[in-house]
């Protein structure tokens, strides 16, 4: 049983928006119902698969089945699914609206969206390599049934989500000796959630190209155009000083996997030993 993320919601306050101008009751996400659709989503993007055909040459009802949904009395069931490349702004929030657009304006699909024969829904959105893309695809499985169904009662919202907050204070650094030449990021970061979301990645830049950060382990980083690493990383993460004495303008950003926080300027200051040790 899986509970819908915020991205899954989204999508559900998209059909039942959709719904509710067509004069039709609202549909109740399933426990059951999300984790067939995720699991569908998943196996597509892995096996590079776009069919409603499924593992094991599964259909839609099977994997629903599969998943633990009871179909007695009077029953039925759909499936929608869905691809695009990841596009637009940062975040899947855009991708999920443009995927539920094009749903709508295909016959087929938006016959399932705004079938009265359903009550209730699994939505499954995931992202990764599909055919070489870094793609959002989507399963939406409707269904209907007599028997008793275990809902996933988290409110749908249309705040979909809250991106970071990231604040960077300016760091000094000593251009003359190797004491003090470096400083970790993570001592001058300040980055939290408004959601109590995790951050998984941070992004750094350096568009003036001094080549300022660098990753422990690894070196130099090139981050002219950005540089993204995975949040387990930032420890490794400093800032060396600059060729030569003066001021660099350097930034960074977090995300939370769905939305990047804005950007946070800092300048690193490159000083004389005088200066740094006084």
């Amino acid at each position: 049983m899986t509970l819908a993320s915020k991205v899954e919601r989204l999508m559900l306050d998209l059909i039942n928006d959709a719904r509710a101008d067509a004069g039709l009751d609202p549909l109740v996400l399933a426990l059951d119902l999300n984790t067939s659709a995720e699991d569908h989503s998943s196996w597509m993007l892995r096996t590079d698969t776009f069919s409603h055909t499924g593992a094991g040459g599964s259909s839609a009802g099977d994997r629903m089945e599969d998943a633990g949904f009871v179909f007695s009395g009077s029953w039925s069931w759909g499936e929608n699914i869905a691809w695009q490349s990841e596009r637009g702004s940062t975040g899947i929030a855009d991708d999920v609206r443009n995927l539920f657009t094009s749903l709508m304006n295909s016959a087929g699909h938006r016959a399932n969206i705004l079938s009265a024969s359903y009550d209730y829904v699994g939505i499954g959105v995931e992202r990764g390599d599909f055919g070489g893309w870094d793609a959002v695809m989507v399963t939406q499985n409707f269904a209907s049934t007599g028997g008793a169904v275990a809902r996933d009662t988290g409110a749908a919202t249309s705040s979909v989500n809250a991106a970071p907050v990231v604040e960077m204070a300016d760091i000094t650094v000593s251009g003359e000796t190797w004491k003090g030449r470096k400083a970790k990021v993570e001592k001058y970061l300040d980055a939290s959630d408004p959601d109590g979301d995790e951050i998984v990645y941070y992004e750094v830049r350096d568009q003036q190209g001094r080549h300022n950060f660098k990753l422990k382990g690894d070196g130099v980083i090139n981050a002219r155009d950005g540089y993204v690493i995975d949040a387990d990383e930032l420890s490794r993460l400093v800032v060396r000083r600059d060729g030569a004495l003066g001021d660099s303008r350097l930034e960074i950003r977090a995300s939370d996997g769905d939305d990047w926080s804005d950007w946070a300027a800092f300048t690193l200051h490159t000083v004389s030993a005088d200066d740094y040790f006084a």
